[in-house]
């Protein structure tokens, strides 16, 4: 994707403007699934958001399946500060949720969680961005290395004038993670309404090079190494079944956020053992 320039096209500053339906803060769980159970571990979830939406969970999460990379599931919990996560925690802290979790066991290989914070100043046409009708996730993980931050912006700057000279339109909303990860690592998200996008964004690099310039080309990539350490992107389609959002949501786009449920297999209830009879006088 844009010979990696994607990872800093998220990094427009727009000073202290905040995003479009992106909290604050996001607590973030991976779960990495085994091969053959994604649809067990569709359940496990749908009765977990369903459990939520029972007990009134304080905080909505966008459950999103991955299209690409290996079987993963993404889940982004939002907050307005992090110490509200403490009454979501709360929540979770009962025989019900734990025996969801032991079933969710059995399907995933393992579990991160990350605590990340937004960065507008790393994010690009936030204020675009309608989360209700976003169908799909660009997500990338970016690394930066220790001591490369000053170099990372620089080269942000060069994005920033080439995105506007291009007029790019793909908006972007940055994240820093502070816990759950190793340090300056970032995650930059690119909601999609729809794949169309991806062919649309395909179509507009030889502008996007243009604006660039060959010196800004050579520079990027002579400096690129020595600001990253590591990046990966990975494509999530999201899954409603898997979501737990605000009402305003159902309600503007009930055929999406309302489909057919998907049906929860309960656990077997071992019956009661009997009273023994007494034998029959003889």
């Amino acid at each position: 994707m844009r010979l990696a320039l994607v990872i800093l096209l998220a990094m427009v500053p727009l000073g202290a403007q905040g995003p479009t339906g992106f909290p604050p803060v996001l607590r973030i769980f991976r779960e990495d699934v085994k091969e053959g159970k994604t649809a067990a571990h569709e359940k496990t979830e749908a009765a977990f958001m369903q459990a939520a939406a029972k007990a009134k969970y304080p905080a909505h999460i966008l459950g999103m399946a991955s299209m690409t990379g290996t079987s993963q599931a993404l889940f982004l919990e939002g907050h307005d500060n992090i110490a509200s996560i403490a009454d979501s925690q709360d929540v979770m802290d009962t025989a019900e949720f734990g025996a969801i979790d032991a079933a969710d066991a059995q399907v995933r290989i393992n579990q991160r969680s990350m605590l990340a914070v937004y960065r507008p100043d790393l994010s690009y046409r936030a204020d675009k961005i309608n989360l209700p009708k976003t169908r799909f996730f660009s997500i990338e993980t970016v690394l930066v290395r220790e001591g490369s931050l000053a170099t990372y912006a620089e080269l942000v700057k060069m994005i920033l004038d080439a995105s506007v000279k291009s007029a790019d339109t793909q908006s972007v909303a940055t994240y820093e993670v502070v816990s759950g990860a190793p340090n300056s690592t970032f995650l930059v998200m690119e909601p999609r309404e729809s794949l169309k996008s991806l062919d649309e964004e395909l179509q507009h690099d030889p502008a996007f090079f243009q604006a660039m310039g060959a010196e800004g080309l050579k520079r990027y990539a002579e400096e690129l190494s020595q600001a990253v350490v590591s990046s990966e992107s990975i494509l999530y389609a999201v899954n409603p079944q898997m979501s737990y959002v605000p009402r305003e949501w159902i309600t503007a786009y009930p055929v999406f956020w309302t489909p057919n449920p998907v049906e929860i297999s309960k656990p077997p209830v071992s019956p009661s053992p009997k009273a023994k009879k007494k034998p029959a006088a003889k």
